[in-house]
């Protein structure tokens, strides 16, 4: 699957777009294709109309050799270019649809988006990521399975503590306040790791009722909002 070019809108064709041209023509190139304005439409599901432009600006910038009616064909500056979106498109759809588990055309649309906006150092880092977690999710290693089990668990999603149900544990994940307001929830007892039980809101609907390490407490509405959670049902 490709990105459309269509993603954007107007008369000029914004870089991001060129090059999604650029990585069709590569694709093709390396799977021993012919990347024709017929076909090149085709993969990318624009017109023909859309395509020559789209290649006549690659020519301009010295990315790709096209002559009238011919096929195109990649400068070695091209080649080099198109290599490096390609790989970061690769890189992309993998760790959000294979280790995300990500519906596979979202995947791909993600990769799409952020491939034009990497770095070297940030698409490096990420290689290095995607390679580390390929790993695991291939030998099958506990710590992988865990991942997944909680990537697929919408439960586990931390929120604040005043978007909690009444009656419900939750598990403290962090806390957001600063200052002297974060320095009195971890005296508290609001440390990360531990147990609560939401006992609701007051009937004018502050405070919120807290249980807390065997005890009661009242936290105003704006506090109980920098105390995020998650459901103790995540852990079984």
């Amino acid at each position: 699957m490709f990105c459309n070019p269509n993603r954007g809108e107007g008369l000029v064709i914004p870089t991001a777009r060129i090059e999604d041209y650029l990585e069709a023509v590569f694709d093709e190139e390396v799977r021993g294709g012919s990347p024709t304005v017929t076909r090149l439409a085709e993969r990318l599901s624009v017109t023909k109309g859309t395509v020559v432009p789209a290649l006549k600006k690659l020519v301009e910038e010295g990315l790709l050799d096209h002559e009238r009616y011919g096929t195109p064909s990649l400068t070695e500056a091209g080649r080099q270019k198109a290599l490096t979106i390609y790989r970061r498109h690769q890189i992309l759809s993998f760790l959000f649809g294979e280790v995300l588990g990500i519906r596979r055309d979202h995947a791909v649309n993600l990769a799409c988006e952020l491939e034009h906006l990497l770095d070297e150092n940030s698409e490096a880092r990420l290689f290095l990521l995607t390679d580390y977690l390929g790993k695991g999710l291939r030998e099958g290693v506990p710590w992988m399975e865990e991942l997944q089990a909680r990537l697929n668990d919408p439960v586990r999603l931390p929120r604040p503590l005043t978007m909690g149900e009444s009656g419900s544990r939750y598990r403290v994940v962090r806390v957001t306040a600063e200052g002297v307001l974060r320095k009195r929830l971890l005296e508290q007892g609001f440390v990360p790791g531990t147990l609560l039980v939401h006992r609701g809101f007051s009937p004018l609907g502050d405070p919120l009722d807290v249980e807390i390490r065997g005890g009661r407490l009242a936290l105003r509405r704006s506090e109980a909002a920098t105390v995020w959670v998650e459901s103790e049902e995540a852990e079984g």
